[in-house]
């Protein structure tokens, strides 16, 4: 009866531990429960989910392009609390050459997530981009809350070409 008890235990364990998700499994549960509560229509890419506001009509932003975007980021359990922005004046940033598909540990101002989405948009789109906690700024608290899910409004406004020649 004993190595019953024992047997038993042992698979309830590994069922137990086979089940546990992981942060990002996790992190996409919640974004797709979001967007199916709020009917939204947001397609998947590397694991974000972007929604196109306003296509635009510019060129299509690509890896290794340098930028000028205007954004605002919330958190998926605090939609309507902003947490940063830059409406007034746009920002410039250059994107990586290969943007990375996962985030490990990042200096860069901005996330894997947004690098991803920023890939999607054209030139005058308004875009939102539904960021998972490891595509984001993970552990690092952001809006009271470590791992949070991400939320971007961005509006791409330029991509800017430079001369290498001088």
């Amino acid at each position: 009866m004993k190595k019953i008890f024992l047997l038993f235990l042992m698979i309830s364990v590994a069922l137990f531990a086979c089940k546990k998700e992981t942060q990002l499994e996790e992190d996409l549960d919640d974004i797709k429960s979001y967007l199916k509560a709020r009917n939204i229509n947001a397609e998947k890419t590397n694991n974000i989910y972007y929604e196109v506001v306003t296509l635009g009509t510019g060129e299509q932003c690509e890896a290794g392009d340098t930028v000028a975007f205007k954004f605002k980021l919330y958190t998926l359990n605090k939609p309507d609390s902003l947490i940063s922005s830059s409406t007034e004046k746009a920002l410039t940033y250059l994107l990586p050459s290969i943007v990375p598909s996962a985030i490990t540990e990042s200096t860069d101002v901005y996330t894997t997530g947004f690098q991803i989405g920023l890939t999607k948009m054209k030139v005058g789109g308004t875009s939102r981009f539904y960021v998972p906690s490891s595509y984001g700024f993970g552990k690092t608290e952001v809006g009271g809350q470590e791992y949070a899910n991400l939320i971007y409004e961005v509006e791409l406004c330029e991509i800017k070409h430079y001369d290498t020649r001088h």
